[in-house]
């Protein structure tokens, strides 16, 4: 019994083979568990460094814990690697600004070109990404709020205009109902609730209209979305 957990105690400290369990794990996909060994070994052995160091960033990156990536930047040795892998996680931490403030000093380098490139994507600027990076299409084509607006006169065609059928005939039902049940009450000279229906349905009216608007710029920005999407996947 004393043997084997001399054995099992000798095994755990182990650096290779807390590495080989380490890499097992990475590639089954489970990057939490990869992480800890990988730790594990930088702490038991000081070889290796570099290369360890890049995959725990990768794990920490595919879990999106960005920001304890920095502290195993200090196992590089090439200050160019450091500047682009920070580059890279800021374009991650969608934080693009900073991506730029790096790179500004490397206009001319392919890769900074890229990453400056995605800083503009990533904030919908496909007309000054397009001067950096190749864009897989013609951009996006935005629709006008205030046609959105303006079509929503009529209830739901500010929806129709955006594609959204659903939420237009909605609107539509929902408005002309409230419409019908005040002309039979004021019809019938019921003027309390005249009224009360008119007033309940010139709020879904104002609603609608203003639905109809904020439909356009949903979609303008889902549009972005996929666009800026598409743009990062190629990369």
């Amino acid at each position: 019994m004393i043997l084997f957990l001399v054995f099992f105690q000798l095994e755990l400290l182990n650096s290779n083979r807390v590495l080989e369990f380490a890499d097992y794990l990475y590639l089954e996909g489970d990057f939490n568990s990869a992480l800890n060994e990988y730790r594990r070994y930088l702490f038991l052995c000081d070889s290796n460094e570099e290369e360890v160091s890049d995959k725990i960033i990768d794990c920490l990156i595919r879990l999106k814990r960005y920001d304890e990536t920095f502290a195993f930047l200090k196992y590089f040795t090439d200050t160019t690697k450091i500047l682009y892998t920070k580059s890279w996680i800021y374009l991650l931490k969608e934080e693009y600004s900073t991506v730029r403030e790096l790179l500004k000093g490397r206009i001319n380098d392919q890769k900074s070109k890229l990453y400056i490139g995605l800083s503009y994507a990533g904030e919908f600027n496909f007309l000054k990404a397009k001067e950096f990076i190749e864009l897989p299409g013609p951009l996006p084509k935005s629709k006008s709020p205030f046609l959105g607006g303006l079509f929503s006169i009529i209830p739901g065609c500010g929806h129709f205009y955006c594609g959204r059928f659903g939420d237009g005939l909605y609107s539509l039902l929902v408005i002309g109902a409230g419409s019908a049940i005040s002309y039979y009450y004021h019809h019938n000279k019921a003027n309390t609730k005249f009224y009360i229906s008119l007033g309940i349905t010139s709020v879904l009216y104002a609603g609608n209209i203003y639905g109809g608007i904020n439909a356009v710029r949903n979609y303008n920005y889902y549009e972005n979305v996929k666009f800026r999407d598409l743009i990062f996947n190629r990369f």
